[in-house]
Parts: C-alpha cells; sequence; structure tokens
C-alpha cells in the first residue's frame, strides 16, 4: 500500500508539472498587449488566460527586466516569454508561436522637431537614441556600437516620452516606439499629443511567444499554436484586439 501511494504521488506531481506553463512577462507595461497590473487586461494576458482555460494548464506569471527574463528562458527557470524572433540577437535555438500581432514601430521626437533630420540613417551623427533597458533596436545598433548615434536608457516607454516631451524643440533625441503604445499613452497623458510621430514607420515586427528549446517548450508551443490559429479563424483574436484600439 505505501508502494502504490508513493507512485500514485509521483504520477500526480509529475503530471502537475507537465500541465505548468512558467511565463516570463515584462516589468513594465507594453500596452496594449500587457500590463503588470493583473486587474489591468492587455491582448496577451487574454489570451494567455483563454489558453489556459482551453488547454487546462496552470499559468505562472514572472515578471522580470528584459535581460533577464532571457536569461531565465535560456536557463529554463520560465518556459516561454514575449518576444519576437526579429527583435532577437544571437543564435540559440528556440521555438515560437505564431503571430498575435504586428508590431508597428515608429519615429517619435519632441514638439517643434523636424522628423526629417531623424529619416536617414546618414543625418544621426551625435544623435541620442532614448530605449528602453534590454531592448534592441536592430536598424540602430551599429551606429550606437560606433559611437555615431549615442543611446539614453529608461526604464518605461512612458519614460521616455514624458522625456521627449520636457525636451526643447529642435532637440537631437528620438526615440522608436510602436504606434500602439504611443497611441496608448497619448490617451491616457492627452499632453503628449504634442510630440511628433512620423506616420511612417521604421520596421515592423510580428509580436510572438518564444519558447524554450526543450521537450515541454515542443509540447507547449504546438499547443498554443493551435489555440491561437483556432482563435484566428473564429474572429476571436480579431475582436480582441480591436477593443484595445
Amino acid at each position: 500500500m505505501k508502494q502504490f501511494c508513493l507512485l500514485f504521488f509521483l504520477l500526480m506531481s509529475a503530471s502537475a508539472v507537465a500541465d505548468s506553463f512558467r511565463i516570463a512577462l515584462p516589468d513594465e507595461d507594453y500596452p496594449p498587449y500587457h500590463f503588470v497590473d493583473t486587474q489591468h487586461k492587455g491582448i496577451l494576458n487574454e489570451l494567455l488566460v483563454l489558453f489556459s482555460e482551453a488547454s487546462e494548464v496552470d499559468i505562472e506569471y514572472i515578471f522580470a527586466p528584459e535581460k533577464r527574463s532571457a536569461k531565465m528562458l535560456q536557463q529554463g527557470y520560465v518556459d516561454a516569454r514575449m518576444e519576437s524572433e526579429v527583435w532577437l540577437i544571437g543564435d540559440e535555438s528556440y521555438y515560437w508561436s505564431q503571430e498575435i500581432a504586428i508590431v508597428e514601430d515608429v519615429l517619435v521626437v519632441s514638439h517643434g522637431t523636424k522628423l526629417i533630420d531623424f529619416k536617414e540613417l546618414n543625418s544621426l551623427k551625435d544623435g541620442i537614441l532614448l530605449g528602453r533597458f534590454g531592448y534592441v533596436y536592430p536598424k540602430y545598433e551599429l551606429l550606437v556600437n560606433s559611437n555615431v548615434l549615442h543611446r539614453e536608457n529608461f526604464y518605461s516607454d512612458l519614460d521616455i516620452l514624458q522625456s521627449l516631451y520636457s525636451n526643447t524643440p529642435m532637440s537631437k533625441r528620438f526615440t522608436i516606439m510602436s504606434r500602439d503604445v504611443v497611441n496608448w499613452y497619448i490617451k491616457k497623458h492627452p499632453h503628449l499629443s504634442q510630440l511628433v510621430i512620423s506616420d511612417f514607420n521604421v520596421g515592423k515586427a510580428p509580436l510572438q511567444l518564444q519558447f524554450s528549446y526543450t521537450p515541454k517548450g515542443r509540447k507547449l508551443v504546438r499547443e498554443f499554436n493551435l489555440f491561437l490559429k483556432e482563435l484566428k479563424e473564429s474572429k476571436e483574436l480579431a475582436s480582441i484586439i480591436s477593443r484595445y484600439q
């Protein structure tokens, strides 16, 4: 009887582990896709709740800075994180979900500043890119590394926008940010509408989940992609996204 109980306990423990899903999400808001406050829903947050219900997996959320969450995935502490293949630097192997949404990046500068001065890479000498800690800006990394372009780091997108707002006109400081993120913060902080935002984009990337290159990661990404496919076909994903526009 003791052996049976021990075997039953081990089987139940293995099942519990298999049915868990540890995901690392940013420790700062990335609206409208993700909010740290669990009472404030976002697109990704809604998807994960629906996935949990559909697949009967328990989701454990870990909030961490960008670089730390990347290391946690590499070391196997989490099963997945929010990312895009386009933003990734390095040659490590991962499993990737289908696109959840397309992120369109735009240029943002202070009021009275001419966007034309920032549109061409060769005009950015001594310019200052305002970026998020741990974020990669593929189009501009070489200029930063060669000291043609300088970079200032911030902990949140809102901090970046507020810093740009306080700039004097014709400042050489600028940022690259998702149009959805910028629009979200302008709705919440109307004074930010004075910032100049490009009507053109400087890059597009699919927002995805990045899964660990493990048997569990392979199983989870397969289940998540099937779930996402059904959500797209039923138009439910489009309905969720439209509520945040």
